[in-house]
């Protein structure tokens, strides 16, 4: 039977349950306040980590489903959406994060090994290690070219149907015995069976009545520039994605959008209002990625090729929020995401076009921590 659905927000994952329900026959409307892959949330730019390695065995268990619809994906659109290059995550012998990310690789039986410092710099040059580190690698990892996802599962979902209402804001959502009443900024006003919302760190200002558990940080990412020498070294088929457990540095080979190397931090920024923040970018917020790329990447030239602000959505434990607003049936909250979650933003896509057609929550997302957790009033 064919439904009636909005998703509100197409980042990630709203993009991803569009294309799904439209696909299915379902007549479904995309809410986007902004343009379509704007620069305003959490899902643009040319890079995202994708990874089996995880200290948490849950999100290392959530990757074995995520990982074939993004491979469906690219098979769709025939364009390389997702590059596997392998993964590395590394810290000094012995570091509690490193052994649980072994394990819980071990526990899911994804493949992998285990490397001293002086290996993992002969079949990885362009790295620099510490004598006292330790480096695990995976080959199923790689990166997402998040911003042409974004855009790609949008237009899939125009192709098969879907309605798409860009540059228009959604300022309330009601559920009423007749559905559930979407209303727009520009006085439209329009019915549905079900309801989806993806807003990530506009989320809480369609709800403020609920108190999310939800702070919204501003974070900033860095292109390090590389010497020409250097330069074949960082490509994706000699240089894998990294992660520094120790310290929450992580980066990217060269993208093929941007010359240099992409540097960021695994660490809450500034608490920001969405709205009001400037995306300024922080000449110290490139000094200090620019000083990690010096120590583990040879031939850096210590410039700045490029800088951009994206935001975080956090939850208090960095879990996601996948559960429906409190005291309705009909509309799903999908947000909270933490800087760790567009990996998986396919996965959350489908399962919230499943809950949409059947009420219930499937693989690992049936899981309590998704569940919202509020105070008792």
């Amino acid at each position: 039977m064919s439904m009636n659905i909005a998703v509100i927000g197409l980042g990630g994952t709203g993009s991803a349950a569009l294309r799904f329900l439209a696909d299915a026959g379902h007549k479904v409307t995309g809410y986007e306040r902004f343009e379509i892959g704007h620069k305003r949330g959490s899902s643009h730019g040319n890079s995202r980590i994708i990874r089996y390695a995880y200290p948490d065995p849950l999100y290392t268990n959530l990757m074995t489903a995520a990982f074939p619809l993004w491979e469906s994906l690219c098979e769709k659109t025939g364009r390389d959406l997702m590059v596997k290059c392998g993964g590395i995550t590394f810290a000094p012998g012995g570091h509690p994060e490193l052994d649980a990310t072994i394990a819980a690789l071990s526990s899911a039986g994804v493949a992998h090994t285990v490397m001293s410092s002086a290996d993992a710099m002969q079949r990885f040059p362009a790295f620099r290690f510490s004598d006292d580190e330790v480096v695990v690698f995976h080959a199923d990892a790689g990166f997402l070219r998040s911003g042409e996802i974004v855009e790609a599962q949008v237009e899939l979902a125009r192709d098969t149907g879907a309605e798409i209402r860009a540059g228009v804001e959604v300022v309330d959502v009601g559920e009423t015995q007749a559905g559930v009443v979407v209303k727009t900024a520009c006085g439209d006003v329009s019915s549905y069976d079900k309801v989806i919302i993806a807003g990530g760190a506009y989320l809480p200002m369609l709800f403020p009545q609920i108190g999310l558990p939800l702070t919204v940080t501003r974070q900033q990412i860095t292109y390090v520039g590389l010497e020409d020498a250097a330069k074949h070294l960082c490509a994706p088929d000699r240089m894998p994605v990294w992660i520094d457990a120790s310290t929450y540095w992580y980066g990217f080979p060269t993208d093929g959008r941007l010359d240099g190397v992409k540097i960021a931090r695994h660490q809450m920024g500034d608490v920001v209002d969405p709205v009001m923040d400037d995306r300024s970018v922080r000449g110290s917020d490139d000094d200090a990625a620019v000083r990690v790329a010096e120590k583990r990447i040879g031939g850096t030239t210590g410039s700045v090729v490029h800088s951009e602000v994206c935001l975080y959505t956090n939850t208090p434990n960095e879990d996601f929020i996948f559960d429906t607003a409190p005291g309705w049936n009909n509309v799903l909250l999908v947000s909270g995401c933490s800087g760790h979650g567009f990996k998986f933003t396919v996965l959350l896509g489908k399962v919230a076009a499943d809950w949409a057609t059947s009420g219930e929550f499937c693989h690992g997302l049936a899981d309590d921590r998704f569940r919202l957790r509020l105070p008792s009033v």
